[in-house]
């Protein structure tokens, strides 16, 4: 037999590689499809109604966050330390406040944690800290006054390990 007996590409062949091909990448999409689904459930609260109802409130503490003026400077030092340095509309350090700290992984669940920071000088707050992942972080403040939420400040910050 010669090469020139060989049978040629016939039609029927290229009808079956192109059906497994295309059966290939559909078998390959469902598996992502699998994956996306049963991996993170998008869920980002249990209670979004609720959350929704209760948004006139939430606007109403924004404007009155607003309206004192407040501002807070989060510093990572990548030796383990948070420092906040918490400042009023004229520019003055804020003390005898109760700060607490919320680390959160915006790219993974189930390592986000709270600490409290203490107040090192007036108007400056601190918290050693080591995150158990390097990459990217959110650090939320939330400052208390009298028992009650006053003000909140966010920062991303990058760990790197």
């Amino acid at each position: 037999m010669s090469i020139a007996d060989a049978r040629p590409f016939s039609g029927r062949k290229f009808f079956a590689i192109l059906i497994g091909a295309f059966g290939v990448v559909a078998a390959v999409n469902g598996l992502m499809i699998w994956y996306a689904l049963s991996s993170w459930t998008g869920l980002v609260s249990d209670s979004a109604y609720q959350d929704g109802l209760g948004f006139d409130r939430v606007l109403a503490e924004s404007r009155a966050e607003a309206a004192l003026g407040w501002k807070a400077t989060i510093e990572y030092d990548p030796r383990g330390r948070i420092s906040v340095q918490l400042t009023d509309a004229k520019g003055q350090p804020l003390g005898a406040m109760q700060l607490s700290l919320l680390l959160l992984r915006p790219t993974r669940e189930g390592f986000d944690r709270g600490l409290p920071l203490v107040e090192v000088a007036l108007g400056r707050y601190e918290a050693a800290v080591r995150p158990p992942l390097p990459g990217q972080w959110d650090v939320r403040v939330t400052v208390k006054s009298a028992g009650k939420v006053r003000f909140r400040a966010e920062r991303r910050i990058v760990v790197a390990q």
